[in-house]
C-alpha cells in the first residue's frame, strides 16, 4: 500500500482510538466526585461514594459480580485446557474444532435465550425426562435460571468463553512446538495428561495470558447476558449500574459514576490477584512438575474436565437447536418433549418487526465492519513500513497496545460518560453514533484477526509486479489483497459477529430510536413470549453463522466463480468451449 504521511495517519488513528475512551472516562470520573455541570454540580465531593457504599444492593451485586467474574473464567480455562490435552492431534478432535466457529459467531444474548429455553423449570431438559422419570406433570418450582447465586450466569459464561479460549489455545500450539514435545515425553513414558500438566500447560499459559484477561474483564462487566439469565434482585454490579444510570432521577448518575469507577478498580485488582495466584501456584507445584513421576493424582482434574467440557459443548448446541423449534411451535404443552402442532404464523406475525430490526442490524454491522477492515489494513501497513525502515525492528507498535484498550475497559465505565459528549455534540440517537461506537469494538477484533496473515505476507510478489509495471495501488488490490482473501473474509466475519452482539453501545448511542435484533431480544427475554423471542434470537444467531460460512466457502471458490462469470460474458470461442 503506497501510503504517504504515515506519521500523521498514525497520530490520527491513535487519537481515534484513545480520544473517545479518554473523553468517556473523564465523563464518568468527574461525576463520580460530584462534578457534573449539567446538574448544576460544580464542586468536588465524596458524597456519591458515600451514597453508593450505603446501598445494601451494592454489596450483594458486588458479591455476584465476583462469583461470576472469577468463577466463569476459571471454569472456562480448566475445561478448555482439559479438552485440548485430551484431544490434541487426535483425528476426531478436528470435528470439535469445526464446531467451535458457530459457537464463537453466535452472540451472547442468543446463547442466553437458548439456555433459558433449555434449563428453565419448564425447559426442554426437564421435558425430556418428564413424566416417565421425574413424574412431573407440571413444571417444578425450581430455580434453575436467574438463581440468587449467579450459577446460571457462570454456566452461560462458560458456554460462551470456553470455546473462545480453546480456539486461542489451538492457534498458539504451533509456537511451543507441541508435536515434538509430546513425542519426546511419550517416549520417556509420560502419560498424555501428565505431560500436558507438567510440560505443555506451563509453556502455553504465558502465550494466552492476554486472552484470559479479556475473558475476565468481560465476565466482570457483562450486561446483556446478565439481563437475560441473571436474577434481577439483586443483579450483578454492571446491571445495577446500568439501572442507576437509566434512573429518572438524574442525581443517580453521580452514584452510578462512582460505581463505574469502582468496577474498573475491581477489574484491576482482580487481574492483579489472578496473576499473583498464578505465580503462587507455579511456585507451589514446581516440585510436583519436576519429580519425574509418570502419572499423578492431579491428572484426574484434567480427566473430569474433559467430561464437563463435553457436556458444556453439548448444552450449547442443544440450546441453539431450541431456537428454531420455538419459532415454528404452535402448541407445546408441558411435559411434551416436542411441539404437538407446528405453524409458520409466529414468523409471519413478527415479520414486519423482524424486517425492521434485521435491516437496522445488518446496516450497522456491515458498515462498521467495512470501516474497521479499511482501518486495520492501514494500521497494519503502517506497522509493516515502520518495521522495514527501523534499524532495530520491534515486534510491537503503538497500535498493538492501544487496540486492547476498548476490550479490557468495562463498557459501563466510559460509555455513559461518552453519552454525555454525544448529547453535547447533538449526535445522540443517530445511526452514525451507533456505528461509531460499534467501530470501537469491531476494530480490535478485525485488526487482531488480520495481523498475523498480513505481516507474514511475502512482499516479493508485490515488488516483482511493480518492477514489471508500476501500478502500486492496482497491484496492492489485485495481488496482495487477492492473496490475503481468506484472512480478509475471516476478519470480516469476526467483526460482523462482534457488531451483531453489541447491546450496550447500541442502546446508549441510539437511545432506543434504532433497535436491533440484540436489543429487542434482550428486552423481550423476560416477557414470556418464547415464540417471538425465539424468532429474534434465531435471526441474531443465524446471520453470523451464515457470514462465517461464506468466509470459509467463498475464498476457495472465488477464482473458479470469477473465471466462470468472465467466460459467460466473453465472446471468446475458446473460453465458451
Amino acid at each position: 500500500m503506497p501510503l504517504r504521511h504515515t506519521k500523521w495517519i498514525t497520530v490520527f488513528i491513535a487519537l481515534f482510538l484513545v480520544l473517545p475512551i479518554f473523553m468517556g472516562l473523564i465523563g464518568t470520573l468527574l461525576p463520580a466526585f460530584q462534578f457534573f455541570p449539567p446538574l448544576g454540580e460544580y464542586t468536588f465531593s465524596l458524597d456519591p461514594w458515600r451514597n453508593m457504599l450505603s446501598q445494601g444492593e451494592f454489596y450483594a451485586s458486588l458479591k455476584l459480580t465476583l462469583i461470576s467474574g472469577i468463577g466463569g473464567p476459571l471454569l472456562s480455562l480448566w475445561l478448555a485446557l482439559s479438552l485440548l490435552a485430551w484431544g490434541y492431534q487426535r483425528p476426531f478432535f478436528k470435528k470439535i474444532e469445526t464446531l467451535l466457529s458457530p459457537i464463537l459467531a453466535i452472540p451472547h444474548a442468543a446463547i442466553a435465550i437458548g439456555l433459558l429455553f433449555l434449563l428453565s423449570p419448564s425447559g426442554w431438559l426437564i421435558r425430556l425426562f418428564s413424566p416417565w422419570l421425574t413424574g412431573f406433570e407440571r413444571p417444578p418450582n425450581w430455580i434453575t435460571v436467574q438463581d440468587p447465586y449467579s450459577l446460571s450466569l457462570v454456566f452461560a459464561l462458560v458456554i460462551k468463553e470456553m470455546p473462545y479460549l480453546l480456539f486461542v489455545m489451538m492457534a498458539a500450539m504451533k509456537s511451543i512446538q507441541a508435536r515434538e514435545t509430546i513425542q519426546a515425553s511419550q517416549a520417556l513414558g509420560y502419560g498424555r495428561l501428565t505431560l500436558w500438566r507438567k510440560v505443555l500447560i506451563p509453556q502455553l499459559y504465558p502465550i494466552i495470558r492476554l486472552p484470559i484477561f479479556i475473558v475476565v474483564a468481560f465476565s466482570l462487566t457483562v450486561v446483556d447476558l446478565a439481563l437475560v439469565i441473571e436474577s434481577n434482585t439483586p443483579s450483578t454490579l454492571a446491571v445495577t449500574l446500568y439501572r442507576w444510570f437509566n434512573d429518572p432521577d438524574l442525581s443517580m448518575r453521580l452514584m452510578g459514576s462512582a460505581g463505574a469507577v469502582f468496577l474498573m478498580l475491581v477489574i484491576v485488582f482482580t487481574l492483579a490477584g489472578w496473576e499473583i495466584m498464578h505465580k503462587l501456584l507455579s511456585h507451589l507445584t514446581r516440585y510436583e512438575r519436576s519429580n519425574g513421576r509418570r502419572c499423578g493424582f492431579s491428572d484426574n482434574l484434567l480427566g473430569s474436565g474433559v467430561v464437563l467440557g463435553s457436556i458444556t459443548l453439548l448444552s450449547a448446541f442443544s440450546a441453539l437447536l431450541l431456537l428454531p423449534l420455538w419459532c415454528v411451535a404452535k402448541r407445546w404443552r408441558f411435559p411434551d418433549a416436542l411441539p404437538s402442532t407446528w405453524t409458520w404464523d409466529n414468523i409471519e406475525r413478527a415479520a414486519p418487526l423482524l424486517l425492521e430490526l434485521t435491516s437496522n442490524t445488518l446496516i450497522i454491522a456491515v458498515i462498521a465492519t467495512l470501516i474497521a477492515s479499511v482501518f486495520s489494513l492501514v494500521m497494519l501497513e503502517i506497522k509493516r513500513l515502520s518495521s522495514a525502515k527501523s534499524a532495530t525492528p520491534s515486534e510491537y507498535h503503538a497500535f498493538d497496545w492501544l487496540i486492547y484498550v476498548p476490550i479490557l475497559l468495562p463498557q459501563i465505565g466510559f460509555l455513559f460518560g461518552l453519552h454525555v459528549l454525544l448529547i453535547y455534540l447533538d449526535l445522540n440517537g443517530s445511526l452514525c453514533a451507533i456505528i461509531a461506537l460499534h467501530l470501537m469494538y469491531v476494530l480490535p477484533y478485525v485488526y487482531l484477526t488480520l495481523k498475523g496473515p498480513y505481516l507474514a505476507y511475502n512482499e516479493e510478489y508485490l515488488q516483482q509486479a511493480n518492477r514489471l509495471n508500476y501500478h502500486p495501488w492496482r497491484h496492492y488490490v489485485t495481488i496482495k489483497l487477492a492473496m490475503l482473501r481468506p484472512a480478509l473474509f475471516t476478519a470480516f466475519a469476526m467483526g460482523f459477529s462482534v457488531s451483531i452482539a453489541q447491546y450496550l453501545p447500541t442502546l446508549i448511542a441510539g437511545e432506543g430510536r434504532h433497535s436491533t435484533l440484540t436489543t429487542e431480544a434482550v428486552a423481550l427475554a423476560a416477557s414470556g413470549d418464547r415464540k417471538k423471542v425465539g424468532s429474534m434470537a434465531l435471526l441474531q444467531a443465524l446471520f453470523p453463522v451464515i457470514v462465517f460460512w461464506f468466509a470459509q466457502v467463498i475464498p476457495s471458490r472465488w477464482t473458479k466463480w470469477r473465471l466462470t462469470i468472465k467466460c459467460f460474458f466473453s465472446k471468446d470461442k475458446k473460453c465458451s468451449a
